[in-house]
This record gives C-alpha cells, sequence and structure tokens, in this order.
C-alpha cells in the first residue's frame, strides 16, 4: 500500500508560518525501518518540532515504514482523522501505528 495522501497536514495547522509547514511536511520523506517502531532520529525531530510548535504531533506509520500521515494538534491533544482510506480486512489490522508526541506530562 502505498501513501494515501502525499504531504498534507492534518488538524490544527492554524498560525503556523510557511517553514514550520515545510518542517513536517519534511516527515513524509522519512521512513523508519519495518522492524522499528520509531527511529531515534525521528524521534528526535518530532520532539523537536513539537517543542518549538507548542503542539502536539501524531505520525501514523505503514507496515512498511513509511509515515502516511502527519497529524497536527494543539498542545494538550490531537485529532485523528478518518482512517476509512486506509485499507482493511475483517479479519486484519490497518497495519498502522501511531507515533505521539506529548508536551507536558499528561496521561496517554
Amino acid at each position: 500500500m502505498g501513501r494515501t495522501t502525499i504531504n498534507k497536514i492534518f488538524g490544527n495547522t492554524s498560525g503556523l508560518g510557511a517553514q514550520s509547514i515545510k518542517s513536517l511536511e519534511r516527515l513524509y520523506r522519512r521512513a523508519i525501518p519495518p522492524e522499528s517502531i520509531l527511529s531515534n532520529e525521528l524521534a528526535r525531530e518530532i520532539s523537536f518540532l513539537s517543542g518549538a510548535l507548542n503542539r502536539q504531533i501524531g505520525l501514523l506509520i505503514n507496515r512498511k515504514g513509511e509515515i502516511s500521515m502527519i497529524i497536527l494538534g494543539d498542545a494538550r491533544s490531537i485529532f485523528i482523522p478518518s482512517l476509512d482510506a486506509f485499507r482493511a480486512a475483517s479479519t486484519r489490522f490497518r497495519g498502522l501505528r501511531l507515533i505521539h508526541t506529548h508536551l507536558t506530562g499528561e496521561g496517554l
């Protein structure tokens, strides 16, 4: 399954400058080895961006290790949009994992 959307940031993008949006869109070019949950480099990058923007960031990553969706929230939460575009059989999961930043010590 290829990427469903290309370079679109889902969620709360109001008030972001062009450079911030480009930094987020660049995340789509990153890949994670399929056997890994997350690379150290990507974890550092999204942590830095999340802190700089003062917003939570969510990444939906497919089975191949490609970033399928970038979700931007506010300082307290993110809203996961509809996942209907991602194929799922009745006996299988969608094959996506969500990596999500938090800015403070709030629970999951």
